[in-house]
């Protein structure tokens, strides 16, 4: 079965697949990654992305991409874009179900984001990640994202503070 990347914004997704997306969000695993999330319940933070996805048509400052094998989601990854200094920069976040980790699924859904970024014309995009993300990146870095910085100390999770590495590719 061939991955397949779709965009949100062209192809609604339906029920089970935001559900889908809440599940790897809310996977113990994933969480161990997330720095910020809303809600620890699992029908307020499915409600939350369901009224996300309503409303992502109408919502220019954001993109979101949806990794597929057949007709399961396995990961997801949204691409918000800002202005400035009269620049449109892109901050990608990306999740991946942790049965799919390793497989090259976070790569395919950052690859599709610089060629979307660059049909929006963005100017540069950032990968913003915790040091301790290895796995992340190494995307960045096979992907050609140059470390531009390391804020000490910048993330505070788990009762304790981490440096957030901030990659960035010029478009």
């Amino acid at each position: 079965m061939e991955l397949q990347i779709i965009n949100a914004k062209l192809t609604p997704l339906s029920d089970n697949e935001v559900r889908a997306i809440v599940e790897i969000e809310m996977h113990p695993a994933v969480r161990e990654w997330l720095v910020d999330y809303i809600f620890e319940d699992f029908d307020k933070e499915l409600e939350d992305y369901k009224r996300f996805f309503r409303e992502v048509q109408g919502n220019d400052k954001v993109e979101v991409l949806v990794a597929k094998l057949g007709d399961k989601v396995v990961g997801f990854l949204a691409l918000w874009v800002t202005e400035e200094r009269g620049e449109r920069v892109g901050s990608v976040g990306v999740s991946v179900h942790p049965d799919h980790w390793g497989k090259g699924v976070a790569t395919k859904l950052v690859k599709e984001s610089v060629e979307l970024a660059r049909a929006l014309n963005v100017k540069k995009l950032i990968i913003e990640t915790v040091e301790e993300n290895v796995a992340m990146r190494r995307v960045a870095e096979k992907l050609g994202f140059k470390l531009e910085c390391v804020r000490e100390d910048k993330l505070f999770k788990n009762g304790s503070r981490h440096d957030e590495y901030v990659y960035s590719l010029r478009l």
